[in-house]
């Protein structure tokens, strides 16, 4: 077992999903893809979110779809380099893309990671609402180019 020191623990939280568990599986197999990962040595684990009554304010109530869910926990084994926490940072902005344009009706999916002052949201707060509808691919709004005239 490697020393305290050489292991370097990133809670990412998945919040506003109807299905916590499969989107903490889905960012798992999206990260486990990257390239920087994989030539990093690291493990993944389950934590317990800490109880509403612990967190900051501004954290309250981001689980209200996902009580009972789990954080995902990255640990990377060995000397991480800035590299490796940009390119996680990366990696989940896209990954949070990718999910905000498939979530269903009500989901507002948020992610966010561990930092210096506790959790900070990865990326933009998101659209608030309904799914976002999806353009009709034989809508000349869909076409390139202006819609105006000369």
């Amino acid at each position: 077992m490697p020393d305290r020191a050489d292991r370097h623990e990133i809670r990412i939280r998945i919040t506003g999903t109807n299905n916590a568990h499969q989107d903490i599986e889905d960012l798992k197999a999206w990260l486990e893809r990257e390239p920087w990962l994989a030539h990093q040595r690291h493990d993944w684990t389950l934590r317990p979110r800490p109880a509403d009554a612990d967190r900051a304010p501004e954290e309250r109530d981001l689980g209200d779809m996902a009580i009972g869910i789990d954080d995902l926990v990255l640990v990377l084994i060995g000397t991480v380099a800035a590299e490796v926490t940009k390119s996680l940072s990366i990696a989940l902005r896209e990954w949070l893309r990718r999910r905000r344009e498939e979530r269903a009706a009500g989901e507002e999916p948020a992610v966010a990671v561990d930092g210096d002052g506790g959790l900070a949201p990865v990326g933009d707060p998101g659209p608030r609402g309904a799914a976002p509808e999806r353009p009709d691919p034989g809508s000349r709004s869909t076409e390139g180019g202006s819609a105006g005239e000369d």
